[in-house]
Order: C-alpha cells, then sequence, then structure tokens
C-alpha cells in the first residue's frame, strides 16, 4: 500500500511480547513493510500456527480511526471461502506507546505468488488463467457482501499447494475507511502503484468492486507477459501511466496468448470502470470464452476504429516527406468522413512516426481494430503508392495493392484508396459502414503542394518552421485565392509566431484573425477556420460572447477536432467553468492520446481547478513522451508547488532551466517555489539573473508580473499587469482562474483589473 516508506521508528515485538504474551507466543519476523510487520506466533488457546501483523505506529492512533479500522477488519473476518485467508482476531495491543494495532491470520507454510513469479518470470498460459479464475471467484464471492480488497498484487496471493489464497482482506478498505486524513489529504491513495486502477490512484473514495478487477488484470497480465502493464521510476508515475496511458499489447510481448482472453485482460484494464466488465465473476467467465460475442469494449466501440500511419517516404529526395506526410493526412480526412467508421487521430498516428514495431503492439496503443500502413515513391511526375491493411488482433492481412500514377491524379487516386480501404474494412472486419466523402477546397496540385510544405513546416514548431510556413501559405494563396484551408493555415501560422517574437503581439493576431475570417468567408463549415477565429478573439481580443460561439460552432461541425476541444477547454477555465473545462480537455485527450500538448493543457487545466495531483499525473503523461520539453517541466513545477512537493518542483524547473537557461518564465517559477522553501536568498539571485536578461532583450510582462508575485511586490506586479493589459497579453484571461494571482485576488486594483477585462461572473 502506498505510504511512508520508513521503516518502525521503534521495534514492536517487546510491546507485542508484553501485551500479547497470555495468547500468543511470538516467534521470528518474518517480513515488513511500509504499513505493517509480521510476526510468526503460535496461538497458545487453539495451539495452532498463525501470522500477526502489526500495523505501523502513526498511520491510525486516533480512538475513533482505530476502532473503525478494527471494525472493518471484524466485518472482512465474516469472509467464508477456500480461496479467501481468514481473518482470526484482531485488536490494540494493550499497554503499548505508541498505541499499536494488530490482526491475526493463518501462517501458511508455502509461497506467495510474487515468490513463484521470481522463480518463473512468465508462467504457463493455462496455470495463469487457472489461478486468475479462482482469485476472481473468490472476489466476486466478497464483491456480493459488499467487501472491496483495494490491494490486489502478487504479494497477497499466496498458494498453498498450488491453489490460491488471497490475503489481507478487508485490510485496505479498514485503512481507507478509518484514516480520513489518509484519503483526503492531496494525492494520497491505499493501494500498490503497479496494479493500482485509474480511480484509485486518483484517490477517487467511490471505488467498487470494478477497481479489484483492473488489479487482477495487472497481475495477470504481469503473470503472462512477466511484466506488469505499466511501471514508473516512482510511484507518481506509475499511478500517472495507469490514468493516461493505453495498455500495451499483451499478444506482442506473448504471442501464444489466445486472443479471447488478451480481449478479456483490455477489458479489464479500461480506464474508465464503466467499460470493464460489470462483475469478477464474468470475467473470470471471458477468460475460458470464444471470442465471439466478446467485444473488446461495451458497443464494440474500438471494433470500428482504423488507424493510418505515416506513409514512407520511399523517394530518394528527402524532401519529399512532406508529400507523404500529407497523403497520410489526405487519407486520414477522407476515412474520418465514413460514417460509422471511427479513425485514431493525425497526431496519435504521426506519434508513432519512424517506429517499427509489430503491427499488434501498435494497434493496442492507437485502440484499433485495423492499421493501415504504406510508402510513397515520387519521382519527377511519376508517383508510386503502395498500401496494406492489417488486422491487428491476429496480425491478418486484410489487403495491399501498389498503385502508380501521374502526379497531376493525385486527387483520383486518394479518393481510389479511401474507397478500397472502406470497402476491405466492410467485408473483411467491421461490417457495416458508409462511403468515403471526397472533402477538397482547391483542384490545383500546386498550391495543395504549396500547402503541405505549409503544414509541414508549420508542425515543428520552431521560429524557423513557423516562418517558413508564413512563407508557404502566402505562396499557397498566390496560387490559389480560394483555398479556404491555406488561409486557416496561415492565420494558424501568425498566430503560432507571436510566441517566437519578443515585440508585442496584436500586429501578429489582427493578422490571423484577417486570415480566420477569410477563411469562414470562402468555406463557413471549416472547423479549423473557425477554430482559429475562436482563439485569436478569445486570447487576444478579449470578446468572450464571440469566442464562445465560435468555439461552439467549431465543435458543431467537428465533434471530433482535438484542437477545438482543447482551446475551448481553456476559454471554459478563463470563464470561471471548471468541471466544464476539465471535462473538455478530457475530451481533448481522448480524441488525440499521443498529443504532448494537449496531455500538458489538460495537466494545467487540473491545476486551475485546484486539483494538483491530477495536474501532476497528467504533465507526468506529457514528459514521458517528450522528456525535454521545457513548457511540460516548467508547469508540472508548478503543479507540484500547488501540491505542496516543492522538492520535486524545485527539481523539474531546475531541469527545464538546465535545458534552456533563460527561459523567463521558469525563473519566474523557479523564484517563487524557492521564496515558499524558504530559500530567499537563492530566489533573489534567480530575480538578479532575470532583471539582467531585460536589459538586453525584451521580456514579457506576464513573467515579470509572475515573478514579482513569487517575490511580494504587489506594486511592481501591479505595474507589469498593467503593461500586460495595454499589450493585451494572452495570460490575462485567467484572471479569474490562475492560482497564481491568488495573492492579489482580494486588491482593489486587482477588482478594477477584472472589471476592465469584463471577466465579472
Amino acid at each position: 500500500m502506498t505510504a511512508d516508506p520508513s521503516r518502525f521508528p521503534t521495534d514492536p515485538l517487546p510491546a507485542l511480547i508484553a501485551g500479547l504474551s497470555d495468547r500468543y507466543e511470538i516467534g521470528e519476523e518474518l517480513g515488513r513493510g511500509g504499513m505493517a510487520v509480521v510476526y510468526q506466533a503460535r496461538d497458545i488457546r487453539h495451539d495452532r500456527g498463525v501470522a500477526i501483523k502489526v500495523v505501523r505506529p502513526g498511520v491510525l492512533t486516533a480512538g475513533e480511526s482505530a476502532e473503525r479500522f478494527l471494525r472493518e477488519i471484524r466485518y472482512a473476518a465474516q469472509l467464508s471461502h477456500p480461496h479467501i485467508l481468514p481473518l482470526y482476531d484482531s485488536g490494540e495491543v494493550p499497554g503499548a506507546s505508541p498505541p499499536l494495532l494488530y490482526y491475526v491470520m493463518p501462517c501458511l507454510g508455502g509461497q506467495s505468488l510474487r515468490d513463484r513469479m521470481r522463480r518463473e518470470t512468465r508462467l504457463p498460459v493455462d496455470q495463469a488463467i487457472r489461478l486468475a479464475r479462482a482469485v476472481a471467484g473468490a472476489l466476486d464471492y466478497a464483491h456480493r457482501r459488499q467487501i472491496i480488497h483495494r490491494d490486489i498484487k502478487p504479494e497477497n496471493i499466496m498458494l498453498q499447494e498450488g491453489e490460491p489464497v488471497i490475503a489481507d482482506f478487508g485490510v485496505a478498505r479498514g485503512l481507507c475507511e478509518a484514516c480520513d486524513e489518509l484519503v483526503t489529504e492531496p494525492g494520497m491513495a491505499v493501494g500498490t502503484p503497479a496494479y493500482m486502477s485509474p480511480e484509485q490512484a486518483s484517490a477517487d473514495p467511490s471505488v467498487d468492486g470494478r477497481s479489484d478487477q483492473y488489479s487482477l488484470a495487472c497481475v495477470l497480465y504481469e503473470m503472462l507477459a512477466g511484466q506488469p502493464p505499466f511501471a514508473g521510476s516512482t510511484p507518481r508515475a506509475t499511478m500517472a501511466r495507469h490514468i493516461s496511458e493505453p495498455v500495451p499489447s499483451l499478444r506482442a510481448l506473448r504471442p501464444d496468448v489466445p486472443v479471447a482472453v488478451e480481449h478479456a485482460v483490455l477489458r479489464a484494464l479500461a480506464k474508465e470502470p464503466s467499460e470493464r466488465f460489470a462483475t469478477l465473476a464474468e470475467f473470470g467467465e471471458a477468460l475460458v470464452t470464444p471470442l465471439s460475442g466478446l467485444p473488446l469494449f461495451p458497443e464494440t466501440r474500438a471494433l470500428k476504429c482504423i488507424a493510418v500511419l505515416p506513409f514512407v517516404n520511399a523517394s530518394a529526395d528527402p524532401e519529399n516527406e512532406y508529400f507523404s506526410d500529407g497523403m497520410t493526412d489526405e487519407v486520414i480526412n477522407a476515412l474520418a468522413n465514413v460514417p460509422g467508421l471511427q479513425v485514431s487521430s493525425r497526431s496519435s498516428s504521426f506519434a508513432l512516426k519512424g517506429r517499427r514495431d509489430d503491427v499488434r503492439t501498435l494497434g493496442a496503443l492507437l485502440g484499433v481494430s485495423a492499421v493501415l500502413e504504406g510508402s510513397v515513391r515520387k519521382l519527377g511526375h511519376r508517383l508510386r503508392l503502395t498500401a496494406q491493411l492489417t488486422d491487428v488482433q491476429e496480425g491478418r492481412l486484410l489487403w495491399s495493392e501498389r498503385y502508380d500514377r501521374e502526379d497531376t491524379d493525385i486527387f483520383a487516386l486518394q479518393d481510389e484508396l479511401a474507397s478500397a480501404i472502406v470497402e476491405r474494412l466492410r467485408d473483411r472486419l467491421v461490417g457495416p459502414v458508409g462511403e468515403p466523402v471526397p472533402r477538397r477546397t482547391t483542384a490545383s496540385l500546386a498550391a495543395y503542394t504549396l500547402y503541405l510544405k505549409g503544414r509541414y513546416a508549420w508542425n515543428k514548431r520552431t521560429a524557423e518552421g513557423t516562418q517558413q510556413a508564413i512563407r508557404l501559405f502566402q505562396e499557397t494563396i498566390a496560387v490559389d485565392p480560394g483555398y479556404a484551408l491555406a488561409y486557416t493555415g496561415l492565420s494558424d501560422a501568425y498566430a503560432l509566431h507571436v510566441d517566437y517574437r519578443i515585440a508585442p503581439v496584436s500586429e501578429g493576431m489582427a493578422r490571423a484573425r484577417e486570415m480566420a475570417e477569410r477563411a469562414i468567408g470562402l468555406d463557413e463549415s471549416l472547423a479549423e477556420a473557425h477554430t482559429s477565429l475562436a482563439w485569436v478573439t478569445f486570447i487576444h481580443d478579449w470578446d468572450w460572447e464571440r469566442a464562445g460561439r465560435e468555439f461552439r460552432r467549431a465543435i458543431e461541425l467537428n465533434p471530433r477536432y482535438p484542437t477545438a476541444r482543447q482551446w475551448h477547454a481553456w476559454y471554459l477555465a478563463a470563464m470561471g467553468r471548471f468541471a466544464e473545462s476539465v471535462a473538455e480537455g478530457e475530451r481533448a485527450v481522448e480524441l488525440d492520446p499521443a498529443s504532448v500538448a494537449i496531455h500538458r493543457g489538460l495537466g494545467w487545466l487540473y491545476a486551475v481547478a485546484r486539483q494538483p495531483e491530477r495536474a501532476v499525473a497528467r504533465l507526468e503523461r506529457a514528459l514521458v513522451m517528450n522528456p525535454e520539453a521545457v513548457e511540460t517541466l516548467v508547469v508540472l513545477g508548478v503543479a507540484h508547488e500547488q501540491a505542496g512537493h516543492l522538492a520535486e518542483a524545485e527539481q523539474v524547473v531546475r531541469e527545464a532551466l538546465s535545458i534552456s537557461p533563460d527561459d523567463t518564465t521558469g525563473l519566474a517559477t523557479l523564484a517563487r517555489i524557492l521564496i515558499g522553501a524558504g530559500k530567499r536568498a537563492e530566489a533573489l539571485a534567480i530575480r538578479d539573473r532575470f532583471l539582467a536578461l531585460g536589459e538586453s532583450r525584451y521580456i514579457s510582462p506576464s513573467d515579470a508580473a509572475k515573478l514579482a508575485l513569487a517575490l511580494g511586490d504587489q506594486s511592481g506586479a501591479f505595474s507589469a499587469l498593467d503593461q500586460a493589459f495595454e499589450e493585451r497579453r494572452g495570460w490575462l484571461v485567467y484572471l479569474r482562474a490562475d492560482p497564481l494571482f491568488d495573492p492579489i485576488r482580494g486588491e482593489a486594483r486587482f477588482a478594477g483589473l477584472v472589471r476592465r477585462m469584463r471577466l465579472i461572473p
């Protein structure tokens, strides 16, 4: 169970012997952990061997908490099942100081499942399934009596003559129910991180038996694969992976695992409890049920989902990479318009670019039933495109084809390819789905080619790439002034370019607004155009009503456009609608689970909603995806600071500054963390470094305000905020939301700034 791993402050053995000598002969220590130490003993009255577990002093010391813990233990002691280790006795050791709580169980002479797994690493498939089904039956019995284990792991599954017996039933529940401060303190969760359900990892007090189902699925996964589905460098990182990462393919690690078993395990490991089996009995049956009638998720959601992996540039010229990426984009867009078919998002697919994993592994990562792979070779005006479609569950090739065309046939080729893919999916895998509907806003091959190059440059997210994108989109428009997507691209490039300029933002945002409005004028049905306009209207124009309308229109046009969901979530946070904001951010992650920016944005939303531990979990997931993302490290530092983890906060922000030493947001954040940790002299040194940078370059007044707030300089903070208002800095839209404003939230000048921003609820 997650807890303070420190050893017992004093040896409990003398107190145990003194207090229980009339009932038990205490023997040698058998083991200890963060919560308890275990002793071998003999029950004098019944002349039988037992094991006595003593709860670590300090975990449960208050009389009421201790009584509630012991009451839960007594309740669990009523369980009578051949695969549940009975509880013989419990109580408080008489005369012990500090108080010691204990409970007594049979002392089994065998081994634990963990002991066997250390020897064998991977168990035979039939034996692993047999053990899991026996445990599932015992858990189902307990759940029908309203008792949840909460800490299923190999260490708590004992093997007696080869049969599994669950130990410590009711203990985790007792700790959770008895010690209110344990579960309400931010970030504390009862359980073991490697086997902890997402709801348990987020300290959700309403966990039910489906949490035990998730934990047992983790144990079965490890028995079969030789490793748990998720592991991290720290307990917190492990819990974050349970919450946010897809389950790695079991059959990719152990190909002899039956497909039905993998399906059952994946369903039991669903992030949402509602998507798991209703009971442990159903899970146990699914492990020996043929695949027919066993959907991976309710409503066969994943059975009609396809991923298009980035097409490989097979040309001799690496500059043709934009063309293969563009072909991928167009196929994704075409398939996304097929009624009844779900398509993994562009960012999710492109996150796997260049990987050479088994197709089943990639399919499991993306949660899809089929994967399309391909290559594009461009030589002069000739194109050669190869494509193959694979069923990821069995690794079975569904279809493959080669196309040789002139580049003037590119649009017809895209349509032909999409139709062929849908036909094969319909016939061999997903059943009835609609037809792809071609959708493009230019007939010019030259304009299309320039647009692809522009998006390729924009996706680099660098100053040079953004400048190049602006030039390419301008050339695109010169070739085809009626190409609506080109104006949307130019709007996005202008808006992004603001992040790399050292001058005030108004000029760039005015251009971004103009281009978005031009795109809407040409094609009102483009969700991308409405999203771009909504962003400018929100972050720069501060026209809250119009921004809300544009975001709603974009989502209405394309509910699956993740950027619209992401930016709309930030808008909702600025409006003080935190629950809606987080829900929208979660939806963006669901639509684009491989996007670092979207995971980072959701982490920030949780911080704004005053849920720092969930913020940390999301941000650590984003950091796993890109360990050197300076912005992620800084925001993670803010979340750790908000959660009270000042040492971790300082560490990650210093790591960010080691990558980008002159990042002024990072410097201001580090100064605030150091002040909170009582290191004022170090904070003042950071201030001097910050001010020295300001003598040679422009520094955003937003960062200057953050530094002043960190140092308690309210006058300096308000001066910087006034400058930010004049420059229309985007941070001000979060006046009502961002916890960084809390130190001045009660000041009259702050209230005046809120009124000037028209952010009054």
